[in-house]
């Protein structure tokens, strides 16, 4: 079996941060954003513009509660399993101030399954981070950085788009994509990449 080098999304892959912000906001703010349209490039729903939206979400990001969010016992399962037989990276568009809140989760929820935390903040690339650690595996469920990824040579049936979500819900993806809904699907992509 190969020991492949997997690098793993936070937000929204380990926890589930979209959810969150979508109903902290509209309790706290108002505005009439829904899970399905959180992810839009229109920030009228938001009921502000996005200068205001984005110190708003920074508002929401010191809350215990954003603090708190954790990942599921089947994410903690999956995951830790892996990490017996590959090398597991975290690599998220979160900033470098959210580097400490991000390495507590870990340690608290996920200890010594990563071998390390990469941030790139919202303009970084996660493909050149993905390039220098050798990585074999991206998962995701952004589009945009599995499309960098198998366009400058990610290996075959590496991008893994994640999760059941609205902002993932296309009815064909690219070539080169592989989609799963859940952990147990990755799962099983990754076993099947580790045989060939």
């Amino acid at each position: 079996m190969k020991r492949l080098v997997i690098a793993v999304d936070c937000d929204d892959v380990l926890v589930r941060t979209t959810p969150y912000f979508v109903h902290a906001y509209t309790q706290t703010y108002g505005g009439a954003v829904t899970l399905d349209r959180a992810h839009d490039a229109d920030y009228g729903m938001w009921g502000t513009d996005k200068l205001t939206l984005e110190k708003r979400l920074a508002e929401l990001m010191e809350t215990d509660e954003y603090k708190s969010i954790s990942p599921t016992a089947e994410e903690v399962e999956v995951l830790s399993e892996m990490s017996r037989h590959y090398e597991l990276h975290v690599i998220t568009a979160r900033r470098p101030h959210e580097r400490e809140l991000t390495q507590h989760m870990l340690d608290t929820y996920l200890p010594g399954v990563f071998t390390s935390l990469e941030l790139v903040g919202f303009t970084g690339s996660k493909w050149e981070v993905c390039q220098r650690l050798g990585a074999d595996v991206l998962i995701d469920d952004n589009l945009r950085h599995l499309e960098d990824a198998v366009r400058e040579g990610l290996p075959q049936s590496g991008a893994l788009l994640f999760g059941d979500y609205p902002w993932t819900a296309y009815e064909s993806i690219p070539e080169g994509l592989t989609r799963c809904l859940n952990w147990a699907d990755v799962a099983k992509e990754i076993q099947d990449l580790a045989q060939h």
